[in-house]
């Protein structure tokens, strides 16, 4: 009876442990993941005023030297659109490199390999092998 005593305790500390390897794990990625985000996000929010100010600058003188060839109005139409998209496209990309970052990738990673671990050994079975019964 002490043998199976012994032997649950030692599984409970080793799930134990293995918990909180886990969540150490997790903590440590969500810091990783977290200062990639802040990052990106102080990059935008650096860049933002400087898009406002460029385009207002780039526009007025812009739309004034294309007004010597073209309707006022026109001129600064054309180069408003343009200074626009150029922000919208810096954006974009700097958007699309967050969006593109995948998170807690060590911790599935490691938890999946927990998973199979303790369904192997509840199996019995060696891992890709077929169960008793199975055809």
């Amino acid at each position: 009876m002490s043998s199976l005593g012994t032997q649950l305790r030692e599984l409970f500390d080793g799930l134990s442990e293995l918990t909180a390897q886990h969540i150490r794990l997790a903590k440590l990625e969500l810091q990783d993941d977290a200062r990639f985000v802040g990052a990106r996000v102080a990059v935008i929010a650096a860049l933002a005023p400087l898009v406002l100010v460029g385009y207002g600058f780039l526009c007025v003188a812009g739309a004034l030297a294309l007004a010597r060839v073209m309707a006022t109005d026109l001129a600064f139409l054309i180069v408003g659109g343009v200074n626009l998209l150029g922000a919208i496209l810096g954006i974009a990309v700097a958007g699309k490199q967050l969006g593109g970052r995948k998170l807690f990738t060590a911790s599935v990673t490691e938890l999946e390999a927990t998973r199979a671990m303790v369904l192997h050994r509840q199996d019995g079975t060696e891992e890709g092998a077929p169960k008793e019964g199975a055809a």
